[in-house]
């Protein structure tokens, strides 16, 4: 028996509480202007997986309008964190959120395609010595996460933990009988394969959830 039903997403979307008014305003700004951020019950299973973490190093693929990198440095109050931006405008109503937040401090935008600044990461980490991340967020162009998850390697260690969010692409993953569109095609595709690759891959332990829009989690094993 299916039990993601719309009531049923409409019930928890009930019991959702926002972490602080500055974060509430923001995604009621996001969801008024259809700007896509992480939905409400990913924010939640993303908070606690934080908390429990506790992470130093923070690297996300995808800012949007820096919502979830703002919620990120709430939840964690020491850590540092990398965010990764193609669209100069929306990098620029994320520097002014992140601003206004009071974050500018621990929150790093680096403009352009991610594919390309994880290959700066990489070698600026060798570089400099530093030490890897210890937590991933993948939130950009779905049909680029095999790409984004192969960029990510030499920026992980032991219990990196990487989460992959929008993975079930509105249940077209799982069906074609959803994909009314070819456009998404080779998206869908390509996000096959990658969850094929990732719940099989040698290197880490996922877990697939059907939480918002689909969450994988990995934990990387060495």
């Amino acid at each position: 028996m299916n039990i993601i039903t719309q009531q049923v997403t409409a019930y928890l979307d009930e019991l959702y509480r926002p972490l602080n008014s500055f974060l509430e305003e923001l995604r009621k700004e996001a969801e008024n202007n259809h700007v896509p951020i992480i939905l409400r019950d990913t924010e939640q299973l993303l908070g606690n997986l934080l908390r429990m973490r506790q992470p130093k190093k923070i690297l996300e693929i995808g800012t949007a309008v820096g919502y979830s990198a703002i919620y990120f440095a709430a939840v964690c109050d020491d850590a540092l964190i990398t965010t990764l931006e193609i669209s100069e405008e929306n990098a620029e109503i994320a520097i002014k959120n992140i601003e206004n937040a009071g974050e500018s401090e621990r929150i790093q935008i680096i403009k352009g395609d991610a594919k390309k600044s994880l290959v700066f990461l990489q070698k600026q980490m060798k570089e400099e010595q530093a030490v890897p991340y210890d937590f991933i967020f993948i939130d950009a162009a779905k049909a680029q996460y095999q790409a984004f998850w192969d960029a990510c390697q030499p920026l992980c260690k032991k219990n990196t933990l990487i989460v992959s969010d929008n993975i079930l692409f509105k249940g077209m993953t799982a069906s074609d009988d959803f994909v009314l569109n070819r456009r998404y095609k080779t998206i869908v595709r390509r996000m096959r394969e990658y969850l094929n690759h990732i719940t099989n891959t040698e290197i880490a332990e996922t877990c697939v959830l059907a939480v918002g829009d689909g969450v994988a989690v990995s934990l990387m094993k060495e």
